[in-house]
């Protein structure tokens, strides 16, 4: 069948828009040279304003890989060998460790950052300069300077340096699709080699590989005048034999290893092993990828999207487009449909929420679709363009934000962000959201349909950009408030207060545990290990904190209070010692900042008292319960405060039941024996009660207990703990 010229066709007009019309190179980069200095210096100190590491315990993870790497040459967290694979990132940011102040390595480190993400730009200019003017080409890497994903460069994730990684990946794939040499095809398949070594996600770029090279060939046969059969295409796959070789080398290679170590195949993946060792329901997977493709194309206003679906038509109904053009669409659409796949059936398992982050990095190349789409004159055949319009909007109507809307997308899914700011000032609040973003995402696919080619040259494209400022607004209040709040924590002005009593150099153990508030320990914990080199060994009172994954070097014995070793080993000297609100020890109490105080101690450790279960707020849940080691020897009295004060609205009354008496091992467990005296009540919505009961001499125990407990969340309050009374004690 004859191939129509794209004017027969009603595509690329004869006369197109010539928004950029001089052709000096030179001028360009130096054009672009100084927009990246400016924006580093922008990205830099909006990177300052973030206060504190907050996606934890990645960022306090990486921070101490690099830490270690710097220090011993090991990739260590707590003198333990860690469970992650993904290196280089570490690597690249450690020289900011070299600095004795932690304020100035964090600071370092965002520097870093910044310059890892915005070198991306420069893959992304020179593919563009491959397909189109300089003009046209500067399209793609501004948008990227603008992107709320830029926002990563205040963080210590791998997304800074994988964003990067996958881009020039990508360059370097469609670089060999365009002329297979030896040189490029070693590019290639060694940019893809850095990606993995940034995060193992990266072997995808295998199948995108694969696959953009199949679809390269189709067009290639698509092509008006174009080649023609089977022997083309095998004489094209015969130019990739040193990519095949070289990959089943590695792959025999790999499995011959693993083999000879007794490991299993998926343990190259450390961390990420479980990934394929799990089944997935594949209709669970379809709706999680569903979501996934329609909120990457809500984070980019949409239009870059439909500018790739057009250019995908085009090549597939085999329009003139360049080699370098079909290399592009081929590598584009092949990033685009794999990587939020694969990311898709992974959230579907293991995250239950949009991962934006894990994708994210396919966003130049629509951008770059985009400024391509632009240079080629806007080319819009009907159907296909119906189709490129209406199925991104379309896809949008599947999110389901109800869900979706919630506190775990500050770290992982920036494209609703704005969404979930504007649902808490909005009347009709979520639901109100949905509308706005489907008749947003409708209305834009319209404009890209219908605006005549001259002005939707440069309202597309402003649409574009003004949307990712507008997010990238939003995104970055949000998380520089998280953070402010997570330092708060501890010490929002003196986080490394440690470190300031005893020096950097001195060594600190860090009790943890023992609260009801899980999440907030392991939060104070992440925080003071990160800002005060001194802190190191980490003694729980309860399970290790689960982000870590490392095991106890010692337990303590809530019987005796003593530090018990781990099997086969010796308590280590202790000198200095961290301990919560909850403890107190044998030793001398050097200062208290927030939650934690610093202990001098002598001898072995061992805890002087110990309150389990109640919250910083001094409320409790069921069960709380108060434990005296140490001093006084004789019989005393404790005064015990019993309230709801601090709850004014309704709530079941609660049975109150306070036991004392000595301490006792009940059971392996810390206990009652003999009970010495009990008293009951029954606590109601704003009553207080106090009791004093008598003790006998040390060690003895408390033990409190209400029942039913309340949740405030079941009274239209944003509290979903479930609460007893509030308590305090004293002598």
């Amino acid at each position: 069948m004859a191939i129509e010229s794209p004017s027969e066709k009603g595509g690329f007009p004869a006369s197109r828009p010539r928004i950029f019309a001089s052709d000096y190179s030179l001028s360009f980069a130096l054009v672009l040279s100084g927009v990246l200095l400016l924006a580093f210096v922008v990205r830099f100190l909006l990177a300052r304003e973030i206060a504190t590491p907050w996606i934890m315990a990645d960022e306090l993870i990486y921070s101490e890989l690099a830490k270690n790497f710097v220090e011993t040459g090991d990739f260590l967290v707590r003198d333990a060998p860690s469970h992650l694979n993904n290196v280089l990132y570490p690597v690249l940011i450690a020289p900011a460790w070299l600095a004795v102040s932690i304020e100035t390595a964090y600071d370092v480190a965002k520097a870093i950052n910044v310059v890892l993400m915005m070198l991306a730009t420069v893959p992304v200019y020179l593919w563009g300069r491959r397909l189109m003017s300089p003009g046209y080409a500067l399209i793609a890497p501004a948008l990227v300077l603008l992107m709320p994903g830029m926002t990563y460069t205040g963080m210590l994730m791998t997304e800074n340096a994988f964003f990067t990684a996958v881009v020039t990946a990508c360059f370097a794939i469609a670089l060999t699709l365009e002329r297979p040499t030896l040189f490029h095809q070693a590019l290639a398949l060694g940019a893809i080699g850095l990606a993995c070594a940034v995060r193992p996600q990266a072997l995808v770029l295998l199948a995108i590989y694969v696959a953009a090279l199949a679809l390269k060939l189709g067009f290639d046969l698509r092509t008006p005048d174009g080649p023609r059969g089977i022997r083309y295409v095998l004489a094209e796959l015969r130019r990739f034999l040193p990519s095949g070789l070289a990959l089943a080398l590695l792959m025999v290679g790999y499995v011959v290893d693993k083999s000879v170590r007794g490991d299993g195949l998926e343990s190259g993946l450390g961390a990420y092993g479980g990934v394929v060792k799990v089944e997935y329901d594949f209709a669970n997977a379809r709706a999680w990828v569903l979501d996934h493709f329609a909120e990457i194309g809500l984070s980019v206003a949409v239009v870059p999207v439909s500018a790739l679906i057009v250019l995908f038509g085009l090549a597939v109904l085999g329009w003139a487009l360049s080699a370098a053009e079909r290399a592009f669409v081929a590598v584009a659409a092949s990033t685009f449909v794999l990587l939020v796949a694969e990311v898709g059936v992974y959230a579907s398992r293991f995250a239950l929420r949009i991962e934006e982050r894990n994708m994210f990095a396919a966003t130049p190349l629509l951008f770059l679709a985009l400024a391509l789409w632009l240079a080629r004159g806007l080319p819009r055949p009907a159907l296909l363009t119906a189709i490129a319009a209406l199925v991104p909007a379309a896809l949008l109507v599947a999110l389901d934000l109800t869900s979706l809307l919630n506190i775990g997308i500050l770290s992982d899914t920036f494209g609703l962000i704005p969404l979930y700011r504007l649902s808490a000032v909005i009347d009709g609040g979520v639901a109100t959201v949905e509308d706005l973003m489907v008749a947003g995402g409708f209305a834009v696919g319209l404009a890209f349909a219908l605006l005549p080619r001259r002005p939707a040259a440069v309202i597309l494209p402003s649409i574009v950009a003004v949307f990712l400022v507008v997010s990238s607004y939003y995104v970055f209040g949000s998380v520089r408030d998280q953070a402010r709040a997570t330092v708060g924590l501890v010490s929002a002005s003196r986080p490394s207060w440690i470190d300031e009593q005893i020096g950097p150099e001195s060594d600190a153990a860090f009790v943890y545990g023992g609260t009801a508030d899980f999440f907030g320990d392991a939060q104070i914990l992440w925080q003071t290990e990160f800002w005060n080199r001194s802190v190191g060994t980490v003694y729980n009172l309860g399970p290790p904190d689960a982000a870590t994954h490392l095991p106890n070097p010692a337990r303590f014995d809530y019987v005796t209070g003593r530090l018990v070793p781990a099997p086969g080993t010796r308590n280590p000297p202790i000198r200095y010692v961290v301990v919560p609100y909850t403890v107190t020890l044998r030793g001398q109490q050097l200062v208290q900042e927030g939650p934690l105080s610093l202990y001098r101690v002598q001898g072995p450790l061992q805890l002087a008292t110990h309150i389990g279960g109640i919250y910083p707020d001094s409320w409790m849940a069921d069960f709380a319960a108060f434990t005296h080691y140490a001093k006084p020897r004789r019989p005393g009295r404790l005064r015990v405060r019993v309230s709801r004060a601090g709850w004014g609205g309704e709530s079941p009354p609660g049975k109150v039941t306070i036991s004392v008496g000595k301490l006792a091992n009940v059971n392996g467990a810390p206990g009652i024996n003999p009970l010495l005296a009990s008293r009951t009540w029954t606590v109601r919505s704003g009553a207080t009660r106090e009791f004093t009961l008598p003790t006998p001499g040390y060690p003895y125990r408390l033990e409190i207990r209400v029942t039913p407990t309340f949740t405030p969340a079941a009274y239209g309050q944003a509290d979903i703990r479930q609460l007893g009374a509030q308590i305090q004690l004293g002598a």
